[in-house]
């Protein structure tokens, strides 16, 4: 009787243990996926710049690839051909500034949307307004997508010498699917359209 006892005892000692440690066990929040981020991927994009007539100035391309993957504090990051480290992140499309040695958000989930970030430069400070549409928009006359998150980003310039204030807008369309379709860049203190990125192919996994 008295081993019987024991062994409830023990029973009963080792499920209260489990059913602790299930209380304590973290839950890992999902993770959207805004970019699609593999080795290979890659993005072609047209490069157009216009004067304030709206007249093109130049045009050019430039192309976007996905080289390789790294770990960083036991996390997979994904390291693009201009250097930057990016990945899809519980806050959004986030990229790693090694002097910083923490992530910085370039495309933010819903909850972290509004977010800025302030630099200081010698002669000015910039700070940069992250933005999310609530809702999918229409992209005019894409040939890859007809609606993308849109992310709008408000650069604020301030000069320390006069104090004047300069406001620059650019719009970025992204899909799931396929990535940053277009981006559109604004003249400062203005809405006409100084450069535009416009994606010409792509290839995903």
């Amino acid at each position: 009787m008295k081993r019987l006892m024991l062994f409830r005892h023990i029973i009963l000692f080792c499920l209260s243990l489990f059913l602790f440690s299930c209380e304590k066990e973290e839950i890992s929040e999902p993770i959207e996926v805004i970019m699609p981020l593999q080795v290979g991927n890659e993005w072609v994009y047209d490069q157009i710049e216009y004067n304030t007539d709206g007249d093109v100035l130049s045009k050019s391309s430039f192309r976007r690839q996905v080289m390789k993957d790294t770990l960083i504090n036991k996390t997979t990051w994904y390291v693009l051909n201009n250097g930057m480290i990016v990945r899809n992140d519980k806050d959004g499309y986030v990229y790693y500034r090694k002097d910083a040695r923490e992530h910085y958000i370039t495309y933010p989930s819903p909850e972290m949307s509004g977010i800025a970030y302030g630099y200081q430069y010698p002669n000015y400070t910039l700070w940069i307004y992250h933005r999310r549409a609530k809702d999918l928009v229409t992209i005019p006359d894409s040939p890859h997508a007809n609606q993308a998150y849109e992310f709008s980003f408000e650069r604020q310039t301030e000069q320390k010498a006069s104090s004047s204030l300069s406001t620059t807008w650019m719009n970025e369309y992204v899909t799931p699917e396929i990535g940053m379709i277009r981006t559109d860049w604004y003249y400062a203190d203005s809405e006409k359209l100084m450069r535009r990125y416009e994606l010409v192919s792509y290839r995903v996994q």
